[in-house]
């Protein structure tokens, strides 16, 4: 009952208006969904991404068969634009030109409004890709069947779901000197200072260079917009799917620990080298406090690790470079939590069964 469609996505290295026009976008869901044609609607027709998800829309609404779409390519090649094509076009083409549907619900602007949240917190600058995505996602649309008088059959979005796996954790505690780590890092240090201030007051006048996993960045603008301008979006975006007030404060404070843990060091004990010290002071206790730790406890966690065997626990020190592992170790878990803890608030506020719900 599953009908496929593969897309392989090819970048030409400019930006191409006139071929996704809302001129063209109209043009193919007229001539493929809305016309009455016996024939293959794609007759003269050049190939098109509003072509997949013009025929994808059809087969859905009028057929009555699941439809699934494949976007694959090389790194850079644009499969996260060709995804957000075809999803503004699905959102568009179920609006019937010939019974002047007007404005898109509240629940697919939703839908398409938290699809930077994704970007912000999955993206990052590699060599080929100013905005690339590092971790894979399989999105479900969901749609509701309806008929209205003399019109075709029609299938509103209705809402959607978003899996995600494979994220590059790796990126949290290093990336080449040309690349940058995930959006979201740059986005809160280019925030404006008041804001800096209300999640954590120690970011008070940090900048990129403040952060060891962060470092000088190769280019501070991203798809034409500066990080700070960015992040104004982010936030609105956050606001959309009911991430505000102490949630908010929390994501950005998770965030704000990620890069703490970037500053710790560790050292060899003066008198045993199989020991190891915390030697960055100052930014281990601003790391406590922020994550509401005690500093002793916090301490043994990235010094020390524990044996158990036939019932009885053992304390083995860890060197230093362990120790340093450890904590980046605990950096690449808490991102990826919050990256999980993300999609799974996207989820809540943009699938069909709470709208239906609410």
């Amino acid at each position: 009952s599953r009908v496929s469609d593969i897309v392989i996505a090819v970048n030409p290295y400019q930006w191409l208006t006139d071929l996704y026009s809302d001129k063209v976008r109209m043009h193919y869901a007229q001539k493929i969904v809305w016309d009455d044609n016996e024939r293959d609607p794609r007759i003269g027709l050049p190939p098109h991404i509003y072509e997949i998800s013009s025929l994808c829309y059809k087969g859905l609404a009028l057929h009555k068969k699941n439809q699934s779409i494949l976007v694959s390519g090389e790194s850079g090649a644009g499969k996260t634009e060709t995804v957000k094509i075809c999803m503004n076009h699905i959102a568009t083409v179920q609006q019937d030109p010939n019974n002047k549907l007007q404005g898109i619900s509240s629940v697919v602007q939703r839908i398409l409004d938290s699809n930077p949240l994704l970007e912000a917190f999955g993206n990052a600058k590699t060599r080929r890709n100013d905005n690339s995505s590092r971790f894979g996602k399989y999105i479900v649309l969901q749609f509701e069947h309806m008929k209205a008088g003399g019109m075709k059959p029609r299938a509103a979005l209705a809402g959607s779901t978003c899996e995600v796996y494979l994220l590059e954790k790796s990126r949290v505690v290093y990336h080449d000197s040309v690349e940058r780590t995930y959006h979201i890092f740059y986005q809160l240090l280019g925030a404006p200072e008041a804001e800096k201030a209300k999640i954590w007051g120690k970011l008070k006048g940090t900048t990129c260079d403040s952060f060891a996993y962060v470092g000088k960045p190769p280019v501070d603008t991203i798809e034409g917009k500066l990080d700070g301008d960015h992040f104004h979006d982010t936030k609105a975006a956050l606001e959309l799917v009911g991430i505000k007030g102490e949630s908010y404060l929390t994501l950005f404070r998770a965030i704000a620990a990620v890069l703490q843990l970037g500053q710790l060091t560790f050292a060899p004990k003066a008198n045993n080298e199989e020991e190891t010290v915390i030697t960055s002071t100052k930014e281990f206790k601003d790391l406590a406090d922020l994550i509401g730790c005690e500093e002793n406890i916090l301490s043994k966690a990235f010094t020390e690790r524990t044996i158990k065997t036939r019932g009885e626990e053992f304390k083995v020190p860890l060197k230093a470079d362990v120790s340093k592992e450890s904590a980046n170790a605990f950096a690449k878990e808490i991102y990826a939590k919050v990256f999980l803890w993300l999609v799974r608030s996207i989820n809540d506020a943009t699938c069909a069964e709470n709208n239906w719900a609410g």
